[in-house]
């Protein structure tokens, strides 16, 4: 909320960019990526990609359309792409968790300024209507980001794929730009939910080969493929 009492409107696309290039946020992220780092080697946990060829020839701006199992995953992502597609890489976070509330509490402001500095992600909104946030993610790839989403809209406490949501399908048709079936596993076995410190383990990411909506798709339809394309990178690593 303002000073003057009224609700502050909600962030654009270039209001997001311009907040990655203040100076706390640079400084910022290159601590948390650092104590990432540092943590890794103290705690024992890691990362690996498989099929990063399918993300190294792909034309960017492109999707990312991952399973989501444990905040661990976008780190473990993130940590995966070649630092030059990971600096032009931006993750849509929930609102509800890292959006600004009417009065944000002191931990709500931690987290805004770690997923904005570490991860460069702005607050998507999950459950009220998403014509807003697709805009701003539209606009996002458009200025030539790549994006990071998770269909399913929130963590799966079970391990099991949930159903992909339509929002996927809106930005890949309306963009025009290539979507990237991921699939990350162990990222519950390093952090579970409701766990603060990583426990030793890998998480493996594996990027499938990258699809494209067509004339002949439907947005649930094609919703529906890029989940069966990520379970299949689950089910087979030479599917990737």
């Amino acid at each position: 909320m303002s000073s003057n009492g009224r609700l502050k409107p909600p962030p654009t696309a270039d209001d997001i960019e311009r907040g990655f290039r203040r100076p706390t946020v640079v400084v910022t992220r290159q601590l948390i990526l650092g104590g990432i780092g540092a943590l890794s080697t103290a705690r024992s946990f890691g990362w690996r990609g498989v099929g990063l060829e399918n993300v190294t020839a792909a034309p960017q701006p492109f999707i990312l359309a991952a399973n989501h199992q444990s905040h661990a995953d976008t780190a473990a992502i993130l940590g995966t792409l070649p630092r030059s597609i990971r600096e032009r890489t931006v993750v849509a976070a929930a609102l509800d968790v890292f959006g600004n509330g009417s009065a944000p509490s002191l931990k709500r402001r931690y987290l805004q300024l770690i997923a904005a500095a570490g991860f460069h992600a702005f607050a998507f909104d999950r459950h009220g209507p998403p014509l807003r946030s697709l805009r701003i993610a539209r606009q996002l790839i458009r200025n030539g980001w790549n994006l990071l989403l998770y269909p399913e809209g929130t963590r799966s406490r079970t391990g099991e794929l949930g159903p992909f949501k339509a929002g996927v399908s809106v930005l890949a048709r309306f963009t025009r730009r290539p979507l990237i079936p991921v699939h990350v596993d162990g990222g519950r076995q390093v952090l579970p939910c409701g766990a603060f410190m990583p426990r030793p383990g890998r998480i493996t990411v594996r990027y499938g080969r990258p699809l494209f909506y067509g004339r002949g798709d439907t947005l649930d339809g094609f919703a529906a493929k890029v989940r069966e394309h990520v379970a299949s990178a689950a089910a087979d690593e030479s599917a990737v």
